[in-house]
């Protein structure tokens, strides 16, 4: 599948499956499953999705059957078609409608274009109870489960079939409330929670192979909001950021554990993961894309017939932190790069591997990586046509004017790197170095011992170490301490390296 089609169908998908959720919805003014049905197709229209129903009407219910949504792709890339066969809305006779599926709700979704994809897939529920309450200008989803389930069933690209086994996704003891305000737009506020949940794949290759993996959170929690103003079209996502389009949201998930096993050429690799627990969040308006991912307490183990003995390792903390703009400007726009994998060490067996003796130090590792700068973004990251004509042509997508390095620390085997420093960047300059312009200064403790104990264990040898000796030493002097060296590196418009006072180049 093309990637214009997957970005625009991924959030069509994700419209739909909203709108399911919410379905899947505290009393207050008199609501009618009329009032409820206008609102989604307001809201999947929003999205850029054409809403297509049988609409059954009784004194007390309105039922949908073949409802059809159909998304038209950017730039000649086809049409996304969601199917559903059969949603109810029922007048409770106090106020609020009650929503009702069939428990085993049967889904497709079918893209066309330069390349035709099916996907059937089913939505399972189990003692669902969801309510809509309030009125046309604020609907609250009051919504609970015994459990939610996902299942893929087949996938199809041209005709051929894909060999998938399960797939499989399955929540228990779900609740939630979504309040849906309406006043000169749309804003969204939405909490989930939930108790267990587990998740299966399997997968064979027909040339060979087989992939079997699964993996259980104890519990999840989700927070979202989204703001959609007035007239603004969800499916154009740049100009619906330009008009003040904004989404974020938040996924905590608790302790959990996950499995793989992959079976090749009559060779099976297998391994295993756990944790105590994460976050993963997301926000998107005019400023710009945000991404940002943690987990404590990871313990990781693989077999694999390239190695005698099962590797482990251990991660009390790792953590991932993006920002970048996205909007076409001439100004320089902020981005920001937050990386940590902290407390991170090797189990027995992969040192007895790598150093049976103990000559190296088995302290934590850890790797720190904190940036900030600015850059001018020339091409709308958000639209399809303008990345696709960047990745079709030798144009960049941005281009970089200035970095903060705010923290740089690598600490393995007994030796420590830190560093910060400023650049700036202009295609002005040619200085060999991208225009950069600036300085930074380096501090190294334990290399020259760190060395030693590599050549002690046969890893490198002595030539090798003098080399690496050398190189330090045309860019460092001593610093304070035992076995410390510090650099201040620079360089200038003219092309220039100066390190701590002596021209290099």
């Amino acid at each position: 599948m093309n990637s214009t089609g997957m970005h625009k169908g991924a959030r069509g998908a994700g419209a739909v499956m909203t709108a399911l959720i919410l379905g899947a919805g505290s009393a207050a003014a008199d609501i009618a499953p009329a009032d409820v049905w206008a609102d989604w197709q307001d809201y999947l229209r929003g999205f850029g999705f054409e809403v297509s129903a049988t609409e059954t009407e009784t004194a007390d219910a309105l039922e949908l059957t073949d409802l059809t949504l159909t998304q038209t792709l950017p730039d000649g890339a086809g049409t996304t078609v969601f199917t559903i066969p059969q949603i109810t809305m029922q007048d409770n006779g106090d106020g609020t409608v009650g929503i009702a599926y069939p428990e085993d709700l049967p889904i497709r979704i079918e893209q066309s274009g330069p390349e035709t994809v099916t996907v059937d897939m089913r939505y399972l529920t189990d003692n669902m109870v969801s309510n809509v309450s309030g009125d046309a200008a604020r609907m609250v989803y009051d919504y609970t489960a015994d459990g939610i389930g996902i299942r893929i069933d087949s996938v199809a690209a041209d005709g051929e079939t894909m060999d998938l086994g399960d797939i499989a996704f399955d929540i228990e003891a779900v609740e939630g409330r979504t309040v849906m305000e309406l006043d000169g737009g749309r804003i969204a506020n939405q909490v989930v929670k939930s108790g267990p949940a587990t998740y299966r794949l399997t997968m064979s290759d027909p040339e060979g192979g087989d992939l079997d993996m699964n993996g259980r959170f104890d519990t999840l929690e989700m927070s979202a909001m989204l703001n959609m103003p007035e007239g603004v079209d969800g499916a154009d996502m740049t100009a619906a950021l330009a008009q003040g389009f904004s989404v974020e949201g938040t996924y905590a998930f608790g302790p959990g554990a996950s499995a793989f096993e992959i079976k090749e050429e009559g060779t099976t690799t297998s391994g295993s993961t756990s944790s105590r627990g994460g976050k993963l969040s997301v926000a998107m308006d005019a400023d710009g894309l945000a991404y940002g991912a943690m987990s404590e307490g990871l313990v990781a183990q693989i077999t694999t017939p390239q190695l005698p003995v099962p590797l482990s390792m251990e991660m009390e903390e790792a953590v991932f932190d993006l920002a970048f703009p996205v909007a076409k400007a001439e100004a320089p726009q902020d981005f920001g790069l937050n990386l940590l994998l902290g407390g991170v060490s090797l189990g027995d067996t992969a040192w007895a591997l790598l150093d049976a003796n103990g000559v190296l130090p088995r302290d934590p590792a850890t790797i720190a990586l904190d940036l900030e700068g600015a850059a001018t973004i020339l091409a709308d990251i958000m639209d399809p046509s303008e990345m696709m004509r960047v990745e079709m042509g030798d144009e960049a997508p941005a281009e970089l004017n200035a970095m903060t390095l705010n923290r740089l620390l690598v600490s393995l085997a007994g030796a420590e790197l830190t560093g910060m420093g400023d650049l700036t960047f202009d295609e002005g300059v040619e200085n060999g170095f991208g225009g950069a312009v600036g300085t930074a200064s380096f501090k190294l403790t334990g290399a020259n011992t760190l060395l030693d104990r590599l050549i002690s264990l046969g890893l490198i040898d002595q030539s090798q170490a003098m080399m690496a000796r050398m190189t330090l030493g045309s860019a460092a002097v001593p610093g304070e301490g035992e076995d410390t060296l510090v650099s201040e590196i620079e360089l200038t418009p003219e092309g220039g390296i100066i390190a701590n006072g002596q021209r290099l180049r």
